[in-house]
Protein backbone atom coordinates (compact mmCIF):
# COMPACT_ATOMS: atom_id res chain seq x y z
CA UNK A 1 0.00 0.00 0.00
CA UNK A 2 2.71 2.75 0.41
CA UNK A 3 3.75 2.08 -2.55
CA UNK A 4 1.02 3.16 -4.06
CA UNK A 5 1.40 6.39 -5.65
CA UNK A 6 -1.64 9.38 -6.01
CA UNK A 7 -1.45 11.45 -8.85
CA UNK A 8 -3.69 13.92 -11.79
CA UNK A 9 -4.99 11.56 -14.51
CA UNK A 10 -4.30 12.58 -18.11
CA UNK A 11 -5.63 11.72 -21.40
CA UNK A 12 -3.44 8.71 -21.57
CA UNK A 13 -5.79 7.47 -18.48
CA UNK A 14 -8.42 7.52 -20.47
CA UNK A 15 -9.33 4.28 -21.58
CA UNK A 16 -8.55 2.74 -17.81
CA UNK A 17 -10.62 5.73 -16.22
CA UNK A 18 -13.52 4.69 -18.17
CA UNK A 19 -13.42 0.87 -17.27
CA UNK A 20 -13.32 1.80 -13.76
CA UNK A 21 -16.59 3.63 -13.91
CA UNK A 22 -17.98 0.93 -16.20
CA UNK A 23 -17.27 -1.84 -13.29
CA UNK A 24 -18.13 0.83 -10.18
CA UNK A 25 -21.38 2.26 -12.05
CA UNK A 26 -22.32 -0.10 -14.77
CA UNK A 27 -23.68 1.00 -17.83
CA UNK A 28 -21.93 1.10 -21.46
CA UNK A 29 -18.06 2.48 -22.27
CA UNK A 30 -18.68 5.92 -23.15
CA UNK A 31 -16.37 7.02 -26.10
CA UNK A 32 -13.07 8.28 -25.41
CA UNK A 33 -14.59 11.84 -25.38
CA UNK A 34 -16.23 11.73 -22.43
CA UNK A 35 -13.28 11.85 -20.55
CA UNK A 36 -12.56 15.57 -20.06
CA UNK A 37 -9.43 17.11 -18.48
CA UNK A 38 -9.30 20.91 -17.40
CA UNK A 39 -12.38 23.43 -18.15
CA UNK A 40 -13.58 23.20 -14.39
CA UNK A 41 -12.61 19.20 -13.97
CA UNK A 42 -9.66 17.89 -11.93
CA UNK A 43 -9.57 13.87 -11.24
CA UNK A 44 -7.07 11.99 -9.13
CA UNK A 45 -6.08 8.74 -9.31
CA UNK A 46 -3.97 5.95 -6.97
CA UNK A 47 -2.32 3.67 -9.14
CA UNK A 48 -0.77 0.33 -7.83
CA UNK A 49 2.13 0.32 -10.21
CA UNK A 50 0.58 1.00 -13.94
CA UNK A 51 -2.74 -0.17 -12.43
CA UNK A 52 -5.66 2.42 -11.67
CA UNK A 53 -6.98 1.23 -8.05
CA UNK A 54 -9.12 4.17 -7.50
CA UNK A 55 -10.11 7.50 -8.75
CA UNK A 56 -12.23 10.61 -7.99
CA UNK A 57 -13.43 13.74 -9.65
CA UNK A 58 -13.48 17.42 -8.55
CA UNK A 59 -15.56 20.21 -10.62
CA UNK A 60 -15.37 23.63 -10.17
CA UNK A 61 -19.04 25.22 -8.62
CA UNK A 62 -20.55 28.57 -7.38
CA UNK A 63 -22.87 27.84 -4.83
CA UNK A 64 -25.45 30.62 -3.83
CA UNK A 65 -25.41 30.97 -0.15
CA UNK A 66 -26.97 33.76 2.04
CA UNK A 67 -26.96 35.37 -1.48
CA UNK A 68 -23.58 35.30 -3.08
CA UNK A 69 -21.16 33.15 -4.30
CA UNK A 70 -19.50 30.26 -2.39
CA UNK A 71 -16.41 28.68 -4.41
CA UNK A 72 -17.42 24.77 -4.09
CA UNK A 73 -15.64 21.57 -4.97
CA UNK A 74 -17.84 19.01 -6.32
CA UNK A 75 -17.24 15.32 -5.73
CA UNK A 76 -18.11 12.62 -8.16
CA UNK A 77 -17.02 9.35 -9.80
CA UNK A 78 -15.84 8.48 -5.85
CA UNK A 79 -14.33 4.46 -6.86
CA UNK A 80 -11.90 1.82 -6.12
CA UNK A 81 -11.26 -1.31 -8.05
CA UNK A 82 -12.89 -4.63 -6.73
CA UNK A 83 -9.62 -5.99 -6.23
CA UNK A 84 -8.45 -2.90 -3.39
CA UNK A 85 -11.78 -2.30 -1.76
CA UNK A 86 -11.99 -2.32 1.85
CA UNK A 87 -8.21 -1.03 1.92
CA UNK A 88 -8.85 2.49 2.56
CA UNK A 89 -8.18 4.01 -0.37
CA UNK A 90 -11.25 5.62 -1.01
CA UNK A 91 -10.28 7.88 2.41
CA UNK A 92 -7.15 8.66 1.17
CA UNK A 93 -8.19 9.44 -2.38
CA UNK A 94 -10.73 11.91 -0.58
CA UNK A 95 -7.94 13.91 2.10
CA UNK A 96 -5.97 14.58 -1.17
CA UNK A 97 -8.75 16.16 -2.64
CA UNK A 98 -10.00 18.32 -0.04
CA UNK A 99 -6.19 19.50 0.43
CA UNK A 100 -6.03 19.76 -3.90
CA UNK A 101 -9.55 21.87 -3.52
CA UNK A 102 -8.44 24.01 -0.52
CA UNK A 103 -5.45 24.84 -2.52
CA UNK A 104 -7.65 25.33 -5.39
CA UNK A 105 -9.69 28.20 -3.88
CA UNK A 106 -12.75 26.24 -2.58
CA UNK A 107 -14.70 27.22 0.54
CA UNK A 108 -16.47 24.67 0.30
CA UNK A 109 -17.17 20.86 -1.14
CA UNK A 110 -20.29 18.92 -1.96
CA UNK A 111 -21.60 15.57 -3.50
CA UNK A 112 -24.15 13.14 -3.77
CA UNK A 113 -22.97 10.36 -1.61
CA UNK A 114 -23.32 6.53 -1.75
CA UNK A 115 -21.43 5.10 1.15
CA UNK A 116 -22.68 7.52 4.28
CA UNK A 117 -20.59 6.14 6.73
CA UNK A 118 -17.44 6.52 4.72
CA UNK A 119 -18.48 10.63 3.85
CA UNK A 120 -19.35 11.15 7.16
CA UNK A 121 -16.27 10.06 8.55
CA UNK A 122 -14.63 12.64 6.22
CA UNK A 123 -16.71 15.62 7.43
CA UNK A 124 -19.62 15.52 5.16
CA UNK A 125 -23.07 16.19 6.21
CA UNK A 126 -26.28 15.87 4.72
CA UNK A 127 -28.27 19.52 4.04
CA UNK A 128 -30.33 19.26 0.88
CA UNK A 129 -32.11 16.60 -1.16
CA UNK A 130 -32.45 15.99 -4.97
CA UNK A 131 -35.84 14.65 -5.08
CA UNK A 132 -38.03 12.72 -8.03
CA UNK A 133 -42.07 12.74 -7.41
CA UNK A 134 -44.89 11.58 -9.37
CA UNK A 135 -47.97 12.79 -9.96
CA UNK A 136 -51.26 11.87 -11.91
CA UNK A 137 -51.54 14.59 -14.31
CA UNK A 138 -54.91 14.56 -13.54
CA UNK A 139 -54.30 16.10 -10.33
CA UNK A 140 -53.55 19.64 -11.99
CA UNK A 141 -57.02 19.44 -14.08
CA UNK A 142 -58.71 23.28 -13.31
CA UNK A 143 -55.32 24.65 -13.60
CA UNK A 144 -55.68 27.45 -16.20
CA UNK A 145 -53.01 30.20 -17.82
CA UNK A 146 -53.87 33.19 -15.96
CA UNK A 147 -54.32 36.62 -18.31
CA UNK A 148 -52.27 38.87 -18.58
CA UNK A 149 -50.18 36.24 -18.35
CA UNK A 150 -49.22 34.30 -21.59
CA UNK A 151 -47.05 31.17 -22.22
CA UNK A 152 -44.66 30.17 -25.39
CA UNK A 153 -42.11 27.65 -26.57
CA UNK A 154 -38.82 29.44 -25.74
CA UNK A 155 -36.30 30.38 -28.68
CA UNK A 156 -32.79 31.06 -28.57
CA UNK A 157 -32.95 34.62 -27.61
CA UNK A 158 -34.99 33.71 -24.66
CA UNK A 159 -31.33 32.23 -23.00
CA UNK A 160 -30.63 35.34 -21.17
CA UNK A 161 -34.13 35.86 -20.05
CA UNK A 162 -34.17 32.04 -18.90
CA UNK A 163 -30.68 32.33 -17.08
CA UNK A 164 -32.04 35.18 -15.29
CA UNK A 165 -35.04 33.72 -13.42
CA UNK A 166 -33.00 30.46 -12.79
CA UNK A 167 -30.64 33.17 -11.16
CA UNK A 168 -33.00 35.15 -8.80
CA UNK A 169 -34.33 32.19 -7.70
CA UNK A 170 -31.00 30.78 -6.41
CA UNK A 171 -30.16 33.93 -5.05
CA UNK A 172 -33.17 33.77 -3.30
CA UNK A 173 -32.27 30.26 -1.90
CA UNK A 174 -29.49 28.42 -0.26
CA UNK A 175 -26.87 25.66 -2.10
CA UNK A 176 -28.70 26.27 -5.30
CA UNK A 177 -25.48 26.33 -7.88
CA UNK A 178 -25.01 29.39 -10.15
CA UNK A 179 -24.69 26.98 -13.39
CA UNK A 180 -22.22 29.46 -14.18
CA UNK A 181 -18.44 28.51 -15.56
CA UNK A 182 -17.36 25.88 -17.76
CA UNK A 183 -19.34 22.67 -16.19
CA UNK A 184 -22.23 24.30 -17.73
CA UNK A 185 -23.93 24.64 -21.17
CA UNK A 186 -21.62 27.35 -22.66
CA UNK A 187 -24.73 28.36 -24.82
CA UNK A 188 -28.28 29.30 -24.87
CA UNK A 189 -28.85 26.96 -28.01
CA UNK A 190 -26.75 24.05 -25.73
CA UNK A 191 -29.00 24.76 -22.93
CA UNK A 192 -32.09 24.46 -25.14
CA UNK A 193 -30.99 21.61 -26.64
CA UNK A 194 -30.61 19.71 -23.64
CA UNK A 195 -34.65 19.44 -23.11
CA UNK A 196 -37.26 17.86 -25.55
CA UNK A 197 -39.08 21.63 -24.84
CA UNK A 198 -38.70 24.80 -22.28
CA UNK A 199 -41.96 26.93 -22.09
CA UNK A 200 -42.05 30.56 -20.72
CA UNK A 201 -44.19 32.51 -19.03
CA UNK A 202 -44.77 36.00 -20.37
CA UNK A 203 -46.30 38.48 -18.24
CA UNK A 204 -48.06 41.68 -19.65
CA UNK A 205 -44.77 43.77 -20.06
CA UNK A 206 -43.59 40.92 -22.40
CA UNK A 207 -41.18 40.21 -19.83
CA UNK A 208 -40.33 36.14 -19.01
CA UNK A 209 -41.50 35.67 -15.76
CA UNK A 210 -40.91 32.21 -15.73
CA UNK A 211 -40.18 28.73 -17.37
CA UNK A 212 -40.43 24.82 -17.03
CA UNK A 213 -38.12 22.97 -19.16
CA UNK A 214 -39.14 19.33 -20.23
CA UNK A 215 -39.17 15.61 -21.91
CA UNK A 216 -41.95 14.47 -23.17
CA UNK A 217 -40.47 10.24 -23.73
CA UNK A 218 -41.96 7.80 -26.01
CA UNK A 219 -45.11 6.47 -24.56
CA UNK A 220 -48.64 7.46 -24.54
CA UNK A 221 -51.41 6.57 -22.53
CA UNK A 222 -51.00 4.54 -19.69
CA UNK A 223 -47.33 4.20 -20.11
CA UNK A 224 -46.78 7.62 -20.95
CA UNK A 225 -44.66 10.15 -18.58
CA UNK A 226 -43.74 13.86 -19.05
CA UNK A 227 -40.11 14.73 -17.03
CA UNK A 228 -40.12 17.97 -15.55
CA UNK A 229 -36.73 19.13 -15.46
CA UNK A 230 -37.90 22.30 -13.37
CA UNK A 231 -40.28 24.95 -12.93
CA UNK A 232 -39.36 28.29 -12.06
CA UNK A 233 -41.75 31.40 -11.70
CA UNK A 234 -41.62 34.82 -10.05
CA UNK A 235 -44.76 35.13 -9.82
CA UNK A 236 -48.28 33.24 -8.73
CA UNK A 237 -49.21 33.69 -11.76
CA UNK A 238 -46.42 32.59 -13.80
CA UNK A 239 -46.36 29.31 -11.65
CA UNK A 240 -49.95 28.91 -12.32
CA UNK A 241 -49.49 28.99 -15.81
CA UNK A 242 -46.87 26.92 -15.95
CA UNK A 243 -48.33 24.22 -13.80
CA UNK A 244 -51.34 24.35 -16.62
CA UNK A 245 -49.09 23.84 -19.19
CA UNK A 246 -47.65 20.91 -17.39
CA UNK A 247 -50.90 19.24 -16.95
CA UNK A 248 -52.28 20.17 -20.58
CA UNK A 249 -50.36 16.86 -21.23
CA UNK A 250 -53.46 14.45 -19.33
CA UNK A 251 -54.76 13.10 -22.76
CA UNK A 252 -51.48 11.86 -23.98
CA UNK A 253 -49.52 10.99 -20.56
CA UNK A 254 -51.00 9.94 -17.33
CA UNK A 255 -48.07 10.74 -15.32
CA UNK A 256 -45.83 13.59 -14.72
CA UNK A 257 -42.13 13.18 -13.35
CA UNK A 258 -41.20 16.49 -11.44
CA UNK A 259 -37.72 16.84 -10.09
CA UNK A 260 -37.52 19.12 -6.90
CA UNK A 261 -35.71 20.26 -3.85
CA UNK A 262 -36.32 21.85 -0.95
CA UNK A 263 -39.67 23.92 -0.20
CA UNK A 264 -40.98 24.05 -4.16
CA UNK A 265 -43.86 26.69 -4.31
CA UNK A 266 -45.46 23.99 -6.62
CA UNK A 267 -47.02 22.05 -3.94
CA UNK A 268 -48.84 24.90 -2.64
CA UNK A 269 -50.89 25.34 -5.96
CA UNK A 270 -51.02 21.87 -6.62
CA UNK A 271 -55.53 20.58 -7.29
CA UNK A 272 -55.38 17.37 -7.09
CA UNK A 273 -54.13 14.58 -4.99
CA UNK A 274 -51.65 11.60 -5.42
CA UNK A 275 -47.89 13.31 -5.50
CA UNK A 276 -45.71 10.31 -4.40
CA UNK A 277 -42.04 10.52 -4.35
CA UNK A 278 -40.28 7.73 -6.64
CA UNK A 279 -36.23 8.86 -5.60
CA UNK A 280 -34.00 10.66 -3.35
CA UNK A 281 -31.08 11.56 -3.74
CA UNK A 282 -28.90 13.11 -0.88
CA UNK A 283 -26.85 16.14 -1.35
CA UNK A 284 -23.61 16.53 1.65
CA UNK A 285 -21.95 19.68 2.00
CA UNK A 286 -18.50 20.44 4.10
CA UNK A 287 -16.17 23.29 4.85
CA UNK A 288 -12.97 22.96 3.13
CA UNK A 289 -12.04 26.09 4.35
CA UNK A 290 -14.00 27.87 7.15
CA UNK A 291 -12.54 31.38 6.83
CA UNK A 292 -13.51 31.49 3.26
CA UNK A 293 -16.51 30.24 3.98
CA UNK A 294 -17.31 32.46 6.98
CA UNK A 295 -16.35 35.65 4.57
CA UNK A 296 -18.10 34.32 0.97
CA UNK A 297 -21.52 33.30 2.43
CA UNK A 298 -23.77 36.19 2.95
CA UNK A 299 -25.34 36.31 6.70
CA UNK A 300 -28.72 38.10 7.41
CA UNK A 301 -27.92 41.91 7.51
CA UNK A 302 -29.81 43.01 10.46
CA UNK A 303 -27.59 40.95 13.03
CA UNK A 304 -24.46 41.36 14.68
CA UNK A 305 -22.75 38.87 17.16
CA UNK A 306 -19.78 37.30 17.91
CA UNK A 307 -20.07 33.49 19.05
CA UNK A 308 -16.98 31.69 20.24
CA UNK A 309 -16.39 28.28 19.07
CA UNK A 310 -14.07 25.64 19.07
CA UNK A 311 -13.65 23.47 15.68
CA UNK A 312 -11.95 20.14 15.78
CA UNK A 313 -11.49 18.93 12.30
CA UNK A 314 -9.08 16.18 11.80
CA UNK A 315 -9.66 15.64 8.13
CA UNK A 316 -9.19 19.68 7.45
CA UNK A 317 -6.58 20.50 10.51
CA UNK A 318 -5.99 24.06 8.93
CA UNK A 319 -10.07 24.25 10.01
CA UNK A 320 -9.69 23.41 14.22
CA UNK A 321 -8.80 25.68 16.56
CA UNK A 322 -10.48 28.69 18.80
CA UNK A 323 -12.54 30.68 16.65
CA UNK A 324 -14.88 33.63 16.96
CA UNK A 325 -18.06 34.19 14.65
CA UNK A 326 -18.21 37.77 13.72
CA UNK A 327 -21.26 38.81 11.63
CA UNK A 328 -21.97 42.17 10.73
CA UNK A 329 -24.58 43.94 8.61
CA UNK A 330 -24.40 41.09 6.48
CA UNK A 331 -20.78 40.01 6.59
CA UNK A 332 -19.22 37.33 8.61
CA UNK A 333 -15.78 36.96 9.25
CA UNK A 334 -13.54 34.11 11.52
CA UNK A 335 -11.34 35.73 14.20
CA UNK A 336 -8.73 34.12 16.62
CA UNK A 337 -10.73 33.48 19.68
CA UNK A 338 -9.87 32.43 23.54
CA UNK A 339 -10.01 28.92 24.71
CA UNK A 340 -14.05 28.23 24.25
CA UNK A 341 -13.56 24.73 25.60
CA UNK A 342 -13.50 25.33 29.14
CA UNK A 343 -17.29 26.95 28.93
CA UNK A 344 -18.28 30.90 29.20
CA UNK A 345 -20.70 30.10 26.47
CA UNK A 346 -18.60 28.72 23.82
CA UNK A 347 -19.58 26.29 20.98
CA UNK A 348 -17.73 22.81 20.38
CA UNK A 349 -18.25 21.64 16.72
CA UNK A 350 -16.86 19.11 14.50
CA UNK A 351 -16.92 19.66 10.62
CA UNK A 352 -20.57 18.18 10.25
CA UNK A 353 -22.32 20.36 12.37
CA UNK A 354 -19.99 23.36 10.21
CA UNK A 355 -21.41 21.95 7.02
CA UNK A 356 -25.10 22.16 8.19
CA UNK A 357 -24.22 25.64 9.74
CA UNK A 358 -22.94 26.96 6.53
CA UNK A 359 -26.37 25.44 4.62
CA UNK A 360 -27.92 27.45 6.83
CA UNK A 361 -32.58 26.79 7.36
CA UNK A 362 -31.74 24.88 11.02
CA UNK A 363 -31.67 25.49 14.62
CA UNK A 364 -29.25 25.08 17.27
CA UNK A 365 -31.55 22.50 18.93
CA UNK A 366 -31.06 20.59 16.15
CA UNK A 367 -28.02 20.47 15.92
CA UNK A 368 -27.72 19.63 19.80
CA UNK A 369 -30.38 16.64 19.62
CA UNK A 370 -28.27 15.08 16.63
CA UNK A 371 -24.73 15.25 18.55
CA UNK A 372 -23.40 17.64 15.95
CA UNK A 373 -23.01 20.90 18.11
CA UNK A 374 -22.49 21.21 22.17
CA UNK A 375 -21.95 24.10 24.69
CA UNK A 376 -23.25 27.44 24.01
CA UNK A 377 -25.96 29.37 25.96
CA UNK A 378 -29.33 30.37 25.93
CA UNK A 379 -28.73 33.66 24.55
CA UNK A 380 -25.91 32.32 21.74
CA UNK A 381 -28.92 29.80 20.26
CA UNK A 382 -30.85 32.60 19.63
CA UNK A 383 -27.87 34.09 18.26
CA UNK A 384 -26.83 31.11 16.34
CA UNK A 385 -30.65 30.69 14.72
CA UNK A 386 -30.78 33.93 13.17
CA UNK A 387 -27.53 33.25 11.74
CA UNK A 388 -29.00 29.87 10.16
CA UNK A 389 -32.45 31.34 9.58
CA UNK A 390 -33.11 31.07 5.92
CA UNK A 391 -34.67 29.03 3.49
CA UNK A 392 -34.71 24.95 3.57
CA UNK A 393 -31.07 24.35 1.20
CA UNK A 394 -31.93 22.96 -1.98
CA UNK A 395 -29.77 21.33 -4.97
CA UNK A 396 -31.69 20.73 -8.64
CA UNK A 397 -28.06 19.93 -10.73
CA UNK A 398 -27.04 16.47 -10.48
CA UNK A 399 -23.38 15.05 -10.60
Amino acid sequence: MRSMQIRELTTDDADASLRASRDAFGGPIQERSAFTIGNGVQRWGIFDGELLAAKVNARDYLSMIGGREVSTAGVAGVLVAPEYRGTGLARRLMTHLLSQAREAGAAVSTLFRTAPALYRSLGYEQVAELTFGELPAAALRGLKVRPPTTVRRATVEDGPAIRSVYSRIAAAGSCLLTRTGPCFPATDQDMLDHFDGITVAVDADGYISGYVSWNRGENYGPAGQLDVSELHARSGAALESLLAVVGSFEAVTFTIRFRTSGTDPIHWLIPGPGWSVSRVDPYLLRVVDLSGAVAQRGWPAGLTVDIPMMVDDPICPWNSGDHRLVLNGGDGRLEPGADSSSGAGGYRIGPRGLGVLMAGGVTTARLRHAGLIEGGSAAGDVALDAAMAGPRPAILDYF
